[in-house]
């Protein structure tokens, strides 16, 4: 039998738009408990991904990348300013527009694939070009148990 993406993704997936603040998407990610959600246009097409890490690339200095390990400020008041400023922000100015999608009936095997070599915690799901669920490293590993007859 083969494990199609279908079966094991998300369908009931919260979503932010594009012109959402970054804010109230935030406090959404926060609410629903998950590190970042897709960005879906008015047509129900996938433009971005809205994550945790987005919101900290927004409101850290960009050096922070590039210096690796170092000992920061956690009182920094740049930081925290930003912060605060989240509402004036919007999701499309700070959202990853690289994003990775598959369709329904690829395989799980695929999906694993994908998210090794592009480092991704989450694929969306179309059909017909639109978002209809996505697919996390979670969703994939209780796949790959379940076709090993692994009872978890």
């Amino acid at each position: 039998m083969k494990f199609q993406v279908k079966d094991f993704m998300s369908r009931d997936v919260k979503f932010v738009r594009p012109d959402s603040n970054a804010k109230e998407a935030l406090k959404l990610l926060l609410s629903e408990g998950t590190s970042g959600m897709p960005v879906i246009d008015k047509d129900g097409r996938p433009v971005g991904v809205f994550t945790e890490k987005e919101i900290l690339k927004a409101v850290l200095p960009g050096y922070v990348q590039d210096v690796g390990a170092f000992i920061y400020a956690e009182d920094s008041k740049s930081t925290l300013k930003k912060i605060a400023g989240l509402e004036k922000i919007l999701v499309k100015d700070i959202m990853r527009v690289e994003i990775s999608t598959i369709q329904e009936e690829t395989s799980v095997s695929e999906a694993s694939r994908i998210m090794l070599t592009r480092s991704e915690r989450r694929i969306i799901v179309l059909k017909d070009g639109k978002a209809v669920g996505v697919i996390t490293r979670c969703d994939v590993v209780k796949a790959l148990a379940n076709a090993a007859g692994v009872e978890l």
